[in-house]
């Protein structure tokens, strides 16, 4: 058995006791259970699992502690945890709770290659001089991003939209012919998008999904629901061709 790789159950395990022994110098079973808000006999297994691995020391009715290998495993899960939620709280505007819990999805799924290459592009972002402009606009546009509205703003259907403002898709109706096509394409819930412009024949509408553009039937586009953003005018494409 490879006792360097653990589940990623098992190293939210760890996290959980390393900020327990943080807070307390160390751990108990039942503050664990209420922590990951698990059954006890669960806690046990996974305890016992860890223990074989030399990642902590276990016995029943006694305080668990890391081990120095266990220390040093949790303390990388920790840094990453951080970093992530730094980075989804601090770039992508998200608030502190869904950053937290992002970060502990997307923790266990990135590799020491990509997490510092992450870390490395929140730096640039947050530090240097040449991406002021870049922090400026990630700043009013980021909080946009949300297909759930905290002001009750209604809901446009796609077609509906005048050249240049841009939305949110919230909700695809199932009768839309071909959704799969369109899912393929991009147009899903929490997509970002703009009308480009209305084809001067017929009833072609052209708009664009991230950096594509794609050209949707009118009647298609009445079953594609969106939020606009606060800022309809702001244009997707930060060229100066692009800019309004």
């Amino acid at each position: 058995m490879d006792n360097t790789v653990i589940s990623s159950t098992l190293e939210d395990y760890l996290e959980a006791i390393a900020a327990l022994v943080e807070i307390n110098g160390h751990a108990h079973t039942k503050d664990i259970a209420e922590r990951l808000n698990v059954s006890m006999s669960t806690v046990s297994s996974a305890l016992q699992t860890l223990s074989s691995r030399s990642l902590i020391t276990y016995q029943p009715h006694m305080p668990v502690l890391l081990t120095a290998r266990g220390a040093e495993r949790a303390a990388v899960i920790r840094n990453r945890h951080a970093a992530l939620r730094d980075f989804f709280q601090n770039i992508l505007k998200a608030p502190y709770q869904e950053a937290d819990a992002a970060a502990c999805r997307v923790e266990h799924a990135l590799n020491d290659e990509m997490m510092s290459k992450l870390v490395l592009l929140a730096e640039a972002i947050s530090t240097r001089d040449d991406c002021r402009q870049l922090r400026a606009y990630l700043s009013r546009v980021m909080p946009e991003l949300r297909t759930e509205s905290t002001t009750g703003a209604p809901l446009v259907a796609l077609s509906e939209l005048q050249e240049g403002q841009r939305g949110i898709v919230v909700k695809v109706d199932d009768n839309l012919r071909g959704i799969k096509k369109f899912a393929d394409l991009g147009l899903v819930r929490g997509s970002l998008l703009q009308m480009e412009g209305h084809a001067p024949f017929g009833d072609l509408l052209r708009i664009k999904v991230m950096s594509s553009s794609l050209s949707l039937r009118r009647q298609d586009a009445a079953h594609i629901w969106v939020r606009l953003t606060d800022n309809p005018a702001d244009s997707m494409n930060t060229s100066p061709q692009g800019s309004r």
